[in-house]
């Protein structure tokens, strides 16, 4: 008798970017293990389950499972459940998740490069996704000795009067910050609510406000000006191994206890962190002018001419400010650039060489292998899978 093919139904939302990728995901994995009998609705945050769910003949369940009456619901097909969101405390649901704190601390390290001291975060209420990123984040900032702000709106009474009042609330809220301060948002959405309120009362992004998003959605990250930098998920190999893990659960394999968390995938740079904090405006020109010319042919000689600075001094100050030398960021800059280009393009590994200021790409595939010990090509490879 030939195997009944898998019943598998779906609830993520497919209005996000990141929803889409945990779904195309899933979708490669089902062609290249099964195939699976796939139900896949129109779904967002405000979406119910269907009547149909608890007399359903199916054989497995992928979701984002916002809560515990949802996953009681679920639970009466009577089928295994693999969850994305990591939303109920406490949950005995198998799952495949976004690593929050490694989040976190990606936002914390691009925030703190920008010599940023003041830190602020702004989460989404209710969503134990959100304050995990919030402790995670203001730990790493009181352990590097600086202080974070937390935005906490539904304890503000204007928040809840309407979206211009809570707009008028968060503004209030951002003038009162020291600045210039690194803002962390939970997520895209709550960063454009950020920057539209600091549109409102004329507070400079990034010069006085450094705001860094999660979810890296190019429609909202460009929805706005300045540009979103955004933290962007590895959302596809969630879908992916979501879909491996419940393929074991329908077999009746053992599984492990333990959720699997993967880190994201990279932080794409936009206008709205584009800043260097530093108090010495020549040395505040030098980080510009390296930020801005790191690819090219530059040295050290050049920057010093620039800022009209010694060698010697340009060198020194810049260890007492920054805590490197130009050198090194001018390396650091140009390995940065080299990384996005892997996983951005297909470009040859000698024209991402030639665009990011490495003289060769041999030169190119050692500076890779020393800091992440593994060649350009499987940098790339996991980068991407």
């Amino acid at each position: 008798m030939p195997h009944r093919t898998p019943q598998v139904a779906i609830f993520i939302e497919t209005s996000k970017t990141f929803g889409r990728g945990i779904l195309q995901g899933i979708s490669t994995y089902s062609r290249t293990h099964g195939p699976w009998s796939i139900f896949i609705d129109e779904w967002g945050p405000a979406s119910s389950l269907p009547d149909w769910i608890k007399d359903w003949d199916g054989d497995g369940i992928i979701a984002r499972v916002r809560s515990q009456q949802m996953a009681d619901r679920l639970h009466q097909a009577g089928v295994p459940i693999v969850d994305t969101l990591q939303q109920i405390s406490n949950s005995d649901l198998p799952g495949v998740y976004s690593d929050d704190i490694a989040i976190a601390a990606l936002a914390f390290e691009h925030l703190h490069d920008r010599h940023l001291r003041h830190f602020a975060f702004v989460g989404v209420e209710r969503s134990n996704w959100s304050l995990r990123r919030s402790i995670a984040f203001t730990d790493l900032v009181k352990r590097h000795g600086f202080e974070c702000e937390l935005y906490s709106p539904l304890s503000r009474r204007r928040f809840s009067e309407s979206w211009n009042g809570g707009q008028e609330d968060l503004g209030d809220w951002l003038e009162s910050l020291p600045k210039p301060v690194g803002l962390m948002a939970a997520h895209d959405l709550r960063a454009l609510c950020v920057l539209d309120a600091c549109s409102r009362r004329n507070i400079a992004v990034p010069e006085q406000v450094a705001v860094v998003g999660v979810d890296n959605d190019d429609v909202f990250c460009e929805a706005i000006n300045p540009h979103l930098t955004s933290i962007s998920h590895q959302s596809e190999q969630i879908g992916y191994e979501a879909a491996s893990l419940l393929d074991h659960l329908m077999k009746g394999k053992t599984t492990p206890c333990s959720p699997l968390m993967l880190p994201p995938r990279t932080l794409v740079p936009r206008r709205s962190t584009d800043i260097i904090a530093v108090n010495d405006l020549a040395i505040a020109s030098a980080l510009e002018f390296i930020r801005r010319n790191a690819c090219s042919k530059i040295n050290v000689a050049l920057i010093s001419q620039h800022v009209n600075l010694t060698r010697r001094s340009l060198e020194r100050r810049f260890m007492r400010l920054v805590g490197k030398t130009p050198h090194q960021l001018i390396a650091e800059e140009r390995l940065r650039r080299a990384k996005q280009l892997l996983i951005d393009t297909d470009f040859t590994l000698e024209r991402i060489a030639s665009m990011a200021g490495f003289s060769s790409a041999a030169y190119l595939s050692v500076v890779i292998k020393a800091h992440e010990n593994c060649t350009p090509t499987e940098f790339r490879h996991v980068a991407n899978h």
